[in-house]
């Protein structure tokens, strides 16, 4: 058995292994991708008008206090233009007065749990999990070879084959090389992000970052958020404060844990990855723990800051969401594809 003759058995045989496992999380992401635009694109006829300092001192304060369950709160944006207190699951949109004008929860869309877990471990807790990390990375295997089989017969190529013209094989599979090609970049990216999610000690080190030493910070008001905010701004004068998170780590009314907060700047308004600049600060000293852009990350840890955000649009422009919903329907279609075209090939006997 040569190489190239190998590569094919293993796209074809073991790509068709995994097929249902790919078909589930690919459907089920388009639905999550698509709930996701709508929220996204809704701005509740809040035009874009941006706080002032003390005004988001009073925001955070205030928001906190009310709705002690929730962990962000975001300032308005040009791509949200209304005030957000978020946690897990559940967001509340709120105008510049902090009057509420809408609760959003995951539960409201239907089904929207079930294609969650669907999409996330098939419903069948942690093996499911490492079952589907695993069919990612296999998926990203066979899109790299793939890309190497097209490689082979790239003369061939011709962009009015990527529609099929009928329902024969041929044309099918013709459609589904070179509708492969043009999805293959991302699709490999979702695949690997997806295993590197489950298997999140891979890359997390390389998140944390040691204080610089010798680094000295100016000092704010303890238990003041104008003071804190303020003093957070003036390190970097030419960012845009964005939003302000707290831990969520239960609280202990005997013995409640110290409070330390994470700024979120966006270094400028057309930024891709948001809030990737953060400032670490403690709410009872007043202190600046660490502050660090993204650029002053490591190449690694520039990497691992995308793993996520490249996987669920997290943080990214509604731009990337419809591109990789788009991704993940063309890949679906491919697959059905692949599924016709194998099935007659292999189980079908050609008439005489």
């Amino acid at each position: 058995m040569n190489v190239v003759h190998g590569l094919k058995w293993f796209h074809n045989w073991v790509g068709i292994f995994i097929t249902l496992t790919m078909l589930t999380v690919l459907t089920t992401g388009i639905y999550l991708g698509s709930v996701d635009i709508i929220k996204r694109t809704q701005n509740y006829d809040q035009p874009y008008l941006p706080l002032t300092l003390s005004q988001k001192a009073e925001a955070v304060a205030q928001l906190f206090e009310r709705y002690p369950e929730m962990s962000t709160v975001r300032f308005p944006t040009e791509y949200t233009p209304y005030i957000q207190a978020s946690t897990r699951g559940k967001s509340i949109v709120f105008d510049n007065q902090l009057n509420e004008i809408a609760v959003r929860q995951n539960s409201d869309y239907p089904f929207y749990s079930t294609f969650f877990w669907l999409h996330r471990n098939f419903l069948m807790g942690d093996a499911g999990k490492y079952l589907n990390a695993w069919a990612s990375l296999i998926g990203a295997a066979i899109t790299l070879v793939g890309i190497y089989l097209w490689w082979r017969v790239r003369k061939g190529f011709r962009l009015s084959q990527s529609i099929p013209r009928n329902t024969r094989s041929a044309s099918l599979f013709k459609s589904h090389m070179q509708l492969g090609l043009f999805i293959s970049i991302p699709l490999f990216v979702l695949c690997l992000s997806g295993f590197l999610i489950t298997y999140k000690g891979l890359w997390l080190d390389a998140l944390k970052t040691q204080p610089e030493q010798g680094v000295t910070y100016p000092a704010s008001e303890p238990n003041d958020w104008l003071s804190q905010l303020s003093t957070a701004q003036n390190v970097w004068g030419a960012s845009q404060l964005v939003a302000v998170s707290k831990p969520r780590a239960r609280t202990d009314a005997e013995n409640p844990p110290e409070l330390n907060y994470r700024i979120g700047f966006n270094a400028h308004p057309s930024v891709w990855l948001r809030e990737a600049d953060a400032i670490t600060m403690s709410y009872q000293q007043g202190q600046i723990l660490s502050a660090l852009k993204h650029s002053d990350r490591s190449i690694t840890g520039k990497i691992a800051s995308f793993v996520r955000p490249l996987h669920d649009a997290l943080n990214m422009p509604l731009s990337y969401v419809w591109l990789i919903t788009l991704v993940s329907c063309v890949a679906t279609v491919i697959l059905l594809f692949s599924l016709v075209t194998f099935y007659r090939r292999t189980f079908t006997k050609p008439a005489r």
